[in-house]
């Protein structure tokens, strides 16, 4: 079939016209590759080739625009390509592609996010590691990758976090702001015996927490003097405060 059109389109491609009214949308790497702009002729089996060179090219061109906005891992990129439809030997293949130009590297990748985490993030060293086995990096450039997040660095950022949990609490005795502080930075992956140490060196705001007690003290008075009176009114008060890890004068 003769060509008789050829039309520049948007991000590299053409749209081609043959003579029987067919429209082939490619690339202008393929129109090159099969010198069509000299041959201007298409056989059934060269617009069987140039189909499937096109699904290459477009399933190409959308992984590095999905590896523009951000870096990313090879498991995040084969999860978005397959979710998009392409088959698994396309989607392979391009992986291998892109992991030989250098576009993606997972070891850089767990690189980054561990220096972003260090820099930017709250994440502790155990919830980064079980991050970076999910997504498929190899263990030995998890333990590589892991040694960037020094003792002296944990430690640190324990200590900031606990400054921010302790300027930031309104409502909790000494007792109970510690073991809030204790599940939220296990929570979020820090070692327990660098947690206990960061937490025997946190200044406690005794004016601060005689505040937060006198203010439990008058909420529990109001709701409790209309049931109780006297003594009992005052045991029934500090037993609730003792539970709320206040002690018993």
């Amino acid at each position: 079939m003769k060509i008789i059109k050829y039309q520049k389109k948007k991000q590299g491609k053409y749209l081609i016209k043959l003579e029987d009214g067919t429209e082939i949308e490619t690339y202008e790497d393929i129109i090159l590759k099969y010198n069509l702009l000299i041959k201007k002729r298409i056989t059934s089996d060269l617009l069987q080739s140039i189909e499937e060179e096109n699904v290459i090219y477009e399933i190409y061109f959308d992984a590095l625009k999905y590896l523009k906005i951000r870096m990313r891992s090879t498991q995040q990129l084969k999860k978005y390509l397959l979710k998009k439809g392409y088959s698994n030997d396309f989607v392979y293949s391009t992986i291998s592609r892109l992991k030989e130009q250098g576009y993606l590297n997972d070891e850089v990748y767990g690189r980054a996010l561990v220096h972003d985490a260090i820099f930017l993030g709250t994440n502790g060293p155990l919830k980064l590691k079980e991050e970076l086995s999910n997504l498929d990096v190899t263990s030995e450039q998890v333990n590589q990758i892991m040694l960037e997040y020094t003792e002296e660095i944990e430690l640190s950022k324990i200590e900031k976090l606990i400054l921010k949990q302790v300027r930031s609490n309104h409502s909790k005795s000494n007792y109970l702001l510690k073991q809030k502080i204790k599940n939220y930075l296990t929570s979020l992956g820090y070692h327990s015996y660098l947690i206990d140490q960061g937490l025997l060196g946190m200044k406690q705001d005794e004016s601060k927490n005689e505040e937060i007690y006198q203010k439990e003290y008058q909420k529990l008075y109001r709701k409790l003097s209309r049931k109780y009176d006297g003594k009992e009114l005052e045991y029934q008060i500090k037993q609730r405060l003792y539970r709320q890890g206040f002690p018993i004068n």
